[in-house]
């Protein structure tokens, strides 16, 4: 039993480093592209994977807790609160693309925003890290 205890710890590890690189790659392409439609292509090459690694940490999670038999502490509602907050902001982007798509909103006003969010998603999963792993 505690070895797929040990798994499942690793397994959901891999996805939040998984995704930390993936916002590692948003940063520099909203930071590399001059052009918008270069630089919406590859967001939308991205974007699945983004939400893939999203779901693959929540569904993780949710193993590590089962086999913990739900006890929370307030590590876990912290990632939790996290997570929620970055589903939250993935709406408000992908919003923000689609009006950028219908020219309601500038290219350029579009990736400060989005440098913005990914900068904040990247600092929320970097300080959940050192805060769950760095008292553990």
């Amino acid at each position: 039993m505690e070895e797929m205890v040990t798994l499942s710890i690793r397994l959901h590890l891999i996805f939040v480093f998984l995704f930390v690189i993936l916002l590692g790659i948003n940063l520099y392409l909203l930071k590399s592209d001059k052009t918008f439609f270069n630089l919406s292509k590859r967001l939308e090459l991205l974007a699945p994977q983004y939400y893939i690694v999203l779901a693959a940490i929540f569904f993780t999670g949710l193993i590590v807790m089962t086999v913990r038999q739900f006890s929370f502490s307030w590590a876990v509602w912290e990632m939790i609160a996290v997570w929620v907050v970055l589903i939250a902001f993935g709406i408000r982007g992908h919003k923000a693309y689609k009006r950028v798509k219908r020219s309601e909103l500038s290219s350029e006003e579009y990736k400060a925003f989005a440098l913005r969010k990914y900068s904040i998603d990247f600092v929320l999963i970097l300080l959940t890290l050192i805060l769950f792993y760095g008292v553990h």
